[in-house]
């Protein structure tokens, strides 16, 4: 079966979390190149998703939109909050492409249906049409509609997820996700190699929320979605996208400094 590996770059890596609305063109760029000499030489397929950083997490803390729709105030935000997410997506396609990289984006409010906060519907079967013809699908954290609570924020990590549960009988999926960490630490700031069921309580002890807004749950978050996808087969890598060719070496040579997420 075809390897498909599930790229994430964190909005705390591509973004200024501490300024509204800034990116950081030398980092995608750098990531940009990376994912160029990956797409050429790794035998399989990749997708690629990005985090809304500091241009989505704003107005989605201002408009309340966490929750859904639950009055003017969230009616009117949601837009706002997607449109923020795709223009951070903008920067990042623009970057793909100069460095000729074939990227096309998918925007997950067009693919994705929820229902109270789980996925309910997903249409890829352009994305899958994408990959097999050459092309790098580019996806991000986003807002989705939800049939029961009108609309919902929908993290990276819970767009691949949905991807993957519906291609995973196609490919070996598999996740790698670039933060601005290496990997998870523990309570003295060193780097817990593998996290799986047996040890997750007491790694979630040593997990502290970010002290910059984070509508989409942070690290605990990542960790947790990670082990419901090794519960269905799908092994994640988390990494330190700041590091030059650390992607590049886990990918392509399965090496690295972060942590693996395994059942």
């Amino acid at each position: 079966m075809e390897k498909l590996i599930l790229i994430k770059l964190g909005g705390s890596l591509i973004t200024d979390k501490g300024k509204d609305r800034t990116s950081r063109p030398e980092t995608i760029d750098r990531l940009a190149g990376e994912l160029k000499k990956i797409h050429n030489i790794f035998k399989g397929k990749i997708i690629v998703a990005h985090g809304a950083g500091s241009f989505a997490h704003r107005p989605a803390v201002e408009y309340q939109v966490r929750d859904g729709i639950k009055g003017p105030l969230q009616f009117k935000g949601f837009p706002i909050v997607a449109d923020r997410a795709i223009e951070l997506n903008r920067i990042v396609i623009k970057t793909f492409l100069d460095q000729k990289l074939p990227a096309v984006s998918f925007s997950p409010e067009s693919c994705i249906l929820a229902y109270n906060f789980k996925v309910e519907e997903v249409f890829c079967d352009p994305i899958e049409q994408a990959l097999r013809i050459g092309y790098l699908p580019v996806l991000y954290g986003d807002v989705i509609f939800d049939k029961k609570i009108g609309a919902c924020i929908y993290s990276t990590e819970m767009v691949l997820g949905a991807l993957a549960g519906k291609i995973a009988k196609k490919f070996k999926v598999s996740f790698v996700y670039c933060t601005d960490t290496d990997g998870v630490y523990d309570s003295e700031g060193r780097t817990i190699s593998v996290i799986s069921h047996e040890n997750i309580k007491e790694v979630e002890r040593f997990i502290s929320d970010s002290r910059k807004v984070d509508v989409t749950g942070g690290m605990i978050h990542k960790v947790k979605e990670s082990l419901v996808m090794a519960k269905r087969g799908f092994e994640t890598i988390i990494i330190n996208g700041n590091i030059p060719n650390e992607l590049v070496q886990a990918i392509l040579k399965g090496k690295h400094h972060g942590t693996h997420i395994r059942n």
